[in-house]
């Protein structure tokens, strides 16, 4: 079978541990995330994912952030089940297989290379829409309006670490104007850890960088009074059934204070 090439960009590249690590998951006796359309994807795709065989603690972490994220999704779901959810930076994701309820409308979100890339593995539908645009742009906000809802729900997975402070406000500001009361859920790193990036498990097998980092999620607050945080999950206080997955020195590296808040998800009320 002719494997599918990729081309994408830097920061692009980094869909394909995402994959690689939801993949790899069916192979755990209790999988934190069930996903056998990613290891379809996987199988078809010419790119050396043996290279990250060693990179245990991004699996792990992958997956525990993916499943985050989709409770939150059914969360929404259950309260606006004939909801929006707009993914930005969809890469290769299969949250929509994962979560769909039978009434959703879905908008996957991408960059020009991750969306040629995407479409030869997913189709639209008439609840499903393939968007090729940089979320920072405003170009698609009106094809989403159109048919969005009035509360939508936007998810960021592994997106926001490698945009700029700037770029990551004039985001929150965006959604806040023209999609206001929505729900956003996402994944963001202490600076500490963007700090010491080289020491990142899969990062050091692309060249990509991470560039923003916030200390304290709760300081969006300053941003704008009106984002409000509803949610806040740590992998250091997740059941330790999911901590346990991790290796010995990682659990307790979780436990020093300046680690504890390294990598956190949030769910923001955007007004």
């Amino acid at each position: 079978m002719n494997k599918t090439k990729v081309n994408l960009g830097v920061v692009q590249e980094t869909l394909l541990i995402t994959l690689w690590s939801r993949a790899f998951e069916l192979q755990a006796a209790d999988p934190i995330i069930v996903d056998p359309k990613s290891a379809e994807i996987l199988a078809a795709i010419d790119y050396d994912f043996d290279k990250l065989a060693t990179a245990r603690s991004s699996q792990i972490g992958a997956c525990l952030r993916g499943m985050i994220l989709d409770n939150w999704v059914h969360t929404y779901l259950k309260q606006y089940p004939q909801g929006s959810v707009i993914e930005i930076g969809a890469g290769l994701n299969t949250r929509f297989e994962r979560v769909d309820n039978g009434e959703v409308r879905w908008f996957d979100l991408d960059l020009p290379d991750v969306m040629a890339l995407r479409k030869q593995f997913f189709k639209e539908t008439e609840r499903r829409k393939l968007i090729t645009a940089s979320a920072l742009d405003i170009d698609w906000i009106e094809s989403v309006k159109t048919t969005a809802t009035k509360v939508n729900m936007f998810v960021a997975e592994g997106v926001l670490q490698y945009l700029t402070e700037q770029q990551v406000k004039q985001l929150f500001a965006n959604l806040l104007q023209y999609f206001p009361g929505s729900w956003f859920a996402f994944d963001s790193l202490s600076p500490l850890m963007v700090k010491n990036q080289q020491w990142h498990d899969s990062l050091k097998y692309t060249s990509a960088k991470f560039d923003w980092g916030i200390s304290n999620i709760y300081d969006i607050k300053e941003w704008d009074s009106r984002y409000k945080v509803m949610e806040v999950c740590k992998y250091a206080n997740l059941p330790a059934k999911y901590r346990q997955r991790f290796s010995l020195i990682n659990r307790l590296l979780m436990l020093l204070p300046a680690l504890h808040d390294s990598h956190r998800l949030a769910l923001v009320r955007l007004g």
